[in-house]
């Protein structure tokens, strides 16, 4: 299978559900457990006095510590992404991968309306084009 054939094939039938959600005023450490707990790669920022919708991924949290941040202490708001890639549930996985590409993303948030509804990651379309899982493997010692 090829990128290309992901063209007929829409958003809303393959988006995985925001389950790793937190808000700006989280610390580090709370995304991170979110990530883990859901085994996600990112966790969507939502808060009603943000413009819109936000992303924290496992490469932001690895800069904010190489940067210094205390996981413990440091807000998401300081390290959270506003450059997220929307797209609507009609959008197309081809199209999808195109955009986080271009974007040089990884995620891509499905928005119905103003309504975050899904998450498309990169990793889970490179699955459905080798047709392998796209899962994050558990993390050993983790308890929540």
């Amino acid at each position: 299978m090829a990128l290309t054939d992901l063209g007929d094939k829409q958003a809303r039938d393959y988006m995985a559900p925001l389950t790793a959600v937190v808000g700006p005023m989280h610390r580090l450490v709370d995304a991170a457990r979110a990530m883990v707990a859901e085994r996600a790669g990112s966790v969507i920022v939502l808060d009603p006095s943000m413009q819109g919708p936000a992303l924290l991924s496992e490469r932001d949290l690895a800069i904010a510590i190489a940067a210094g941040a205390d996981p413990s202490e440091d807000l998401v708001e300081r390290w959270m992404r506003h450059d997220v890639a929307v797209i609507s549930p009609d959008t197309t996985l081809e199209s999808a991968g195109r955009t986080m590409l271009r974007q040089g993303l990884r995620h891509c948030l499905v928005m119905d309306g103003h309504e975050p509804v899904g998450l498309i990651s990169l990793r889970y379309i490179i699955g459905l084009v080798l047709g392998e899982s796209a899962q994050l493997p558990e993390a050993p010692g983790f308890r929540g």
